[in-house]
């Protein structure tokens, strides 16, 4: 957006999703005050003074900052982990402030007065709450609970994770269902809850993060709802009785998570538009045209991750700003760049002088922090590590740990309030490290060998002033392990923290909806003397996206797609002394078959397993993945005929005279080639390690020899690589 510039409010200390509001003015002739709940427990209200005119204030205005006055102060308590306004049900005037810690819910007036305090039953931490006049909805991590007049009325125990929650607001809407809320899902599913029961789920393609109200209200119907995914993707989805249906899904301009949505109209168009923030510090706005579409109208990057997105007259009686909060606490505005910085304000006469003054203040503080950091440097040196005055910093670490399908690596994602210095990373496994282009941080890797038993042992050294790094690893399928992370952040005396993560076996698998039965399946059986509770447990440490807790049934079955093959598929069903896998891949049924054998030897349990192999799921899994070695061989083919065609430009003036259409085409495109061949490598891809591995799976579930095969694919690729070669070496490789 680049009609829209930054200006900074105050910094208020670390935030959690969804704890910033601004509440409307009560008098004309004053502005409206933004409310900010923070993970100390503190909640604050600032507000800008309507008669401010003070030089001081110009200054600041005039250093991109505004100037803010507090109107109360909380004191520190439990973190505040969600923040709701709400008021009459009669009115669309919201004022009143509801703040969930624990399983306590506050309500405190716009003074800082509190009204209203209520200790739920609610045995989880209420993550995430909803206000609508006397309903109070909280969730927990796996409960939903709705209390009317500060009595339980509605409770339900979800099987997944839950990320959020929104109810709809207009009784009228309803039907003859009863109070109706919407929970987004980890299992990809928006699910509708009506009183104490789930009506109906609505099926997406990946895990919704975020859900709000389409149009700050429902819409049109009062039974729309809006969307954001972990990967990125924004929709509508309409909910009325019996069941519901996706109007829309579109793609944001970038891949990270959505983590908050607000409805509100800041450009001027007949519709509320949709402001959307994330997780990568991304805001985008989009537009709502008569066919409830959206349009982008415009996106901000502020390179921290976005924790909440409201709007009003914060800094400007005629112009809506767009008030956005951050993780370390940031609080700053998006306004048009055409606005007067400050409006009606005299410029004093004696305005040099007071610039000076405020200079040479600055210069004063920041000489006695240097002398005071330089002292307390001195005493640490003298005194040794944990002696003495010696003072270790406590900081917090915001982390974000996500498979990507459409990278095929996982992503992590480290901020801190404080400048970082540095991250060791530290694999039990051999993965790989990629680039990703945001980083400011010099990368060194020490390689294994006897001083240092680790497959991958590296650091980040971060440039001045990053808070927020962001790092993506890549893994084979089949391996698993725990990766070690010691965040260093820029303080005295050096002191690190230690963040762990654990990468699974078949970690590139997603949960799907559907299974296609009529594909060649391979079945894995186990039969034996084991609980449901125990095969779960199996499951969890087999796949990402699976509840620590057995979901509450006698059988389970949950499907899956594998995102690095060209989409093979899972099915796992499993009861109390059973466990089927069934998949068109052998390279994920031989995995299961060693990762869930180990586990029941660790636990001296007692199984039988069955395997059926089928061999066409052999070509079927070669046909799936041969479009995308295709089309890397493709770009590589390409690369090299540009080159080839360039060098011999640089010694022909008329080089296009002779040249066929298509060579002729290749050189003209040779920069876009090179752009689009940046970073595409066959081997970093995973593609031939998805050969090899079906190659070596398929000769240990037959007991056969692999020797000298895995060489064989390889000269194929680099040599003569199609289709029907590759399908003939499988097919000699099982013959011998």
């Amino acid at each position: 957006m680049q009609n829209y510039s930054r200006t900074d409010f105050a910094q208020v200390g670390t935030t959690n999703r969804g704890c910033m509001k601004v509440i409307p003015a009560e008098k004309a002739s004053e502005f409206d005050v933004i409310v900010v709940g923070g993970q100390n427990g503190s909640l604050i209200c600032l507000s800008r003074k309507s008669n401010d005119t003070t030089v001081s204030s110009y200054l600041i205005q005039f250093l991109n900052r505004a100037h803010l006055q507090i109107i109360f102060k909380t004191q520190p308590g439990y973190p505040i982990q969600s923040l709701a306004l709400g008021g009459p049900q009669s009115s669309k005037k919201k004022d009143k402030i509801f703040v969930a810690s624990q399983n306590t819910v506050r309500g405190v007036n716009r003074r800082g007065k509190t009204f209203f305090s209520m200790e739920t039953n609610m045995a989880e931490t209420a993550n995430r709450m909803f206000v609508r006049g006397l309903d109070v909805v909280l969730t927990g991590r796996k409960s939903y609970s709705r209390y009317r007049d500060s009595h339980d009325s509605n409770n339900y125990l979800c099987t997944e994770d839950i990320h959020d929650v929104v109810s709809l607001v207009f009784e009228e809407a309803w039907g003859a269902r009863e109070y109706t809320s919407v929970l987004a899902c980890g299992n990809s599913t928006l699910q509708v809850i009506e009183g104490n029961n789930l009506a109906y789920e609505v099926r997406l393609d990946s895990v919704p993060f975020t859900v709000a109200l389409f149009m700050g209200d429902g819409g049109h119907t009062k039974m729309m709802v809006l969307y954001g995914t972990k990967t990125g993707r924004l929709g509508l989805v309409s909910l009325p009785q019996g069941g519901g249906k996706i109007q829309w899904e579109i793609d944001t301009t970038s891949g990270a998570c959505v983590t908050t949505i607000v409805c509100h109209a800041v450009t001027g168009g007949p519709f509320p538009d949709i402001i959307v923030g994330k997780e990568d510090g991304l805001i985008e706005i989009y537009t709502i045209d008569e066919t409830d579409h959206p349009h982008l109208f415009g996106t901000f990057s502020c390179d921290e991750s976005i924790t909440g997105i409201s709007c009003g007259n914060v800094a400007s009686k005629t112009e809506i700003d767009i008030i956005v909060c951050t993780f370390t606490g940031w609080l700053f505005s998006l306004a048009k760049t055409s606005r007067p910085m400050i409006e009606n304000l005299p410029v004093a006469a004696n305005f040099n002088v007071k610039m000076q003054q405020l200079r040479s203040e600055v210069e004063e503080l920041q000489s006695k922090v240097n002398e005071e950091r330089l002292r307390y440097e001195e005493i640490t040196k003298r005194q040794g590590g944990g002696a003495g005055s010696t003072f270790f910093h406590s900081f917090q670490v915001h982390e974000n740990f996500e498979y990507s399908a459409a990278l095929g690596a996982y992503n992590l994602t480290i901020e801190l309030v404080i400048p970082i210095d540095f991250v060791v990373v530290q694999s039990q496994l051999p993965i790989r490290l990629m680039e990703v282009e945001k980083n400011a941080s010099v990368v060194s890797e020490v390689h294994q060998d006897g001083l240092n038993p680790w497959p991958l042992l590296a650091s980040y050294r971060c440039q001045a002033n990053v808070c927020r790094l962001e790092l993506r690893v890549q893994a084979s399928e089949g391996d698993s392990g725990v990766i070690n992370l010691y965040v260093c952040p820029k303080i005295m005396p050096k002191c690190a923290q230690i963040t762990t993560h654990f990468i699974k076996a078949l970690s590139s698998h997603m949960r799907s909806h559907d299974f296609d039965s009529s594909r060649p399946l391979n079945i894995l059986q186990f039969t034996g003397n084991f609980s449901i509770a125990e095969a779960h447990a199996w499951l969890h440490n087999l796949l990402p996206n699976v509840p620590s807790k057995c979901p509450p049934a006698d059988t389970i079955t949950n499907n899956y797609q594998c995102s690095a093959n060209g989409g093979t598929q899972l099915q796992v069903t499993y009861s109390k002394g059973q466990a089927t896998f069934r998949s068109d891949c052998m390279t994920t049924i031989c995995i299961i078959r060693d990762r869930v054998s180990e586990q029941t030897m660790k636990m001296q349990i007692r199984v039988e397993v069955a395997c059926e192999l089928n061999q066409d799921s052999v070509d079927h899994c070669l046909k799936l993945i041969h479009p995308k070695v295709m089309a890397m061989l493709d770009i590589e083919k390409d690369k090299l005929y540009a080159s080839a065609l360039k060098e011999l430009e640089a010694n022909n003036d008329n080089v296009f005279s002779f040249l066929s259409p298509t060579n002729a085409k290749l050189l003209r495109d040779h920069d876009s080639i090179w752009e689009r061949a940046e970073g595409v490598n066959i081997e970093d891809s995973g593609v031939l390690a998805v050969l090899e591995n079906l190659m070596m799976a398929r000769a240990k579930l037959m007991g056969k020899s692999k020797r000298g095969r895995i060489e064989a694919i390889r000269d194929l690729i680099a040599t003569d690589y199609n289709f029907e070669n590759v399908q003939k070496l499988f097919k000699s490789a099982m013959n011998d």
